[in-house]
């Protein structure tokens, strides 16, 4: 299943997300850039907030509420979520330049099917005294030590109490956990979410938005009983879809996923509850609403020795990107009851509540996390299409939805009351659409411009609409053209996007 990524298309899209106004940085730029921070810029943020509004929608719709928890918290609750002892990454320094640089990363972007997720220092140091992988910097050996460096970014509260930037939104939704659970009337299962940012302090960022130290995540988190997990009445809704699943005996016999039923996932055990198998559609279902196509998800499970200790089972859905090959975008994770257990016992508050049966329990936890800058950047890789020859055009067909800018006006030119007419015509559609005007340059530029950013249709004002009150609709994909009375337009576009 390896993927042949391509630098030139990942130099190419670069480009133009800066050009174009998409991704600035590394930020600040007039200061010379710190690795890992980036400006959404005006289309950027735009895509972004609408790629961030679907997440949202398809959770709210499988009966997730949004809640916004805060970024800093004390040490002790990151002494008790693990995260001050285990959050690390594996580190290697160049012999030759000192540079510091993740041994994991480097050996996922040259051996895309090697998973290294399970790897302890002892198959990392195979990889560094073989030399089979060097330093990107210089090309030099590695030092034969593995290092490890903790993610979290410290701060303090006040003069004197330690605390740390959040490195994912989990454990702050988990913390108030006996809130929800009388708002929710002391009833199960309920399901909440949040999209907020987080911070990782990268020793080496790469790959673009794909890995940053400052980045938006979207996380939801399922709360139920065992026996709520496999008597899971969704599941009868979605028992017949398929899923590409990538068991993990399939990755060690270097077989390729399987469309799989989930009720077949159920019965033949590659699954292990209901509600999990549910989760992993909702997941599916974000991505493929998002527009990313059916064949380039796929669902890698973790092995035995890859998994958390705590977890049941986790599964990773990852997309085929053309800059990176197969990357992670998700984490689907039965944490099972760790979590709250461990709250508990930490701050000395009782999190047990009764279950079906009245036995006190801390209530079992399925997770889907990821961030919403891998989904924003796989989006633009796979939709946009440079040219690739004379007479070709770069453009970016992006789902229709997610278009940073719906309709651009355009006056054939800027004189004879044709810029007024447009003008006229764009108040018309902002009413209804994201409506952008534009009377700089010739049409035809005008057009590469919109096509590159991908914005569905544009619309021009020529002398005959003064006469007939019709404009020209051009279609971005195929570049065909339509006559439309202005009285039809909004309708027209309505229906299209």
């Amino acid at each position: 299943m390896s993927s042949q990524p391509s630098k030139k298309f990942q130099e190419q899209l670069i480009q133009m997300l800066t050009h174009r106004g998409f991704v600035w940085g590394p930020e600040p730029e007039i200061y010379g850039g710190l690795a890992g921070f980036f400006t959404y810029a005006p289309l950027g943020k735009r895509l972004k907030n609408n790629i961030e509004n679907k997440i949202r929608e398809v959770f709210i719709a499988n009966d997730y509420w949004e809640v916004e928890c805060p970024i800093i918290m004390p040490r002790e609750v990151w002494k008790a979520s693990g995260h001050l002892e285990g959050f690390t990454d594996p580190l290697v320094e160049c012999s030759k330049c000192k540079g510091v640089f993740r041994i994991d990363k480097l050996i996922e972007e040259k051996y895309p099917d090697v998973i290294v997720s399970a790897f302890k220092e002892k198959e990392f140091l195979e990889f560094v005294n073989d030399a089979k992988v060097k330093c990107p910097t210089c090309g030099s050996k590695f030092l034969p030590e593995i290092r490890r460096h903790n993610l979290m970014m410290k701060t303090t509260i006040g003069t004197n109490i330690e605390a740390y930037n959040r490195p994912e939104t989990a454990t702050t939704t988990y913390l108030p956990f006996k809130r929800y659970y009388e708002f929710f009337r002391k009833k199960f299962p309920f399901g909440v979410f949040q999209i907020g940012k987080a911070f990782r302090n990268e020793i080496s960022p790469r790959q673009h938005i794909i890995r940053c130290r400052e980045f938006t995540q979207a996380e939801a988190q399922l709360f139920l009983t065992k026996k709520l997990k496999q008597d899971w009445k969704q599941f009868e809704k979605v028992k017949k879809e398929k899923l590409p699943l990538w068991t993990w005996y399939m990755q060690d016999n270097k077989s390729h996923p399987q469309m799989t039923m989930l009720d077949d996932a159920m019965s033949g055990n590659l699954l292990k509850n209901k509600a999990y198998a549910w989760t992993l559609y909702v997941a599916y279902k974000i991505f493929t609403e998002l527009g990313i196509p059916h064949e380039k998800i796929r669902f890698r499970q973790h092995a035995p020795d890859e998994k958390a200790f705590y977890s049941d089972d986790t599964w990773d859905l990852e997309v085929e990107l053309q800059s990176f090959g197969w990357t992670e975008m998700c984490g689907i994770s039965d944490r099972t009851d760790y979590d709250i257990g461990n709250h508990s016992k930490a701050s000395g508050t009782d999190m047990t509540v009764p279950d079906e049966d009245n036995n006190k329990i801390f209530p079992q936890i399925i997770e889907i996390a990821f961030g919403t800058d891998r989904p924003t950047f796989a989006i633009l890789d796979i939709f946009y299409k440079p040219e690739s020859g004379v007479g070709e055009r770069n453009v970016l067909k992006l789902p229709k939805h997610l278009a940073p800018v719906q309709v651009a006006i355009f006056p054939l030119m800027a004189r004879d009351n044709l810029d007024t007419k447009a003008k006229e015509v764009c108040e018309i559609l902002q009413k209804d659409f994201f409506a952008y005007y534009d009377e700089s340059g010739s049409i035809g530029k005008r057009y590469a411009r919109m096509d590159e950013v991908g914005t569905p249709f544009c619309v021009t004002i020529d002398y005959d609409t003064l006469e007939k009150n019709d404009v020209t609709i051009r279609e971005r994909d195929t570049g065909k053209q339509a006559r439309v009375k202005i009285s039809e337009l909004a309708e027209k576009l309505r229906k299209e996007l």
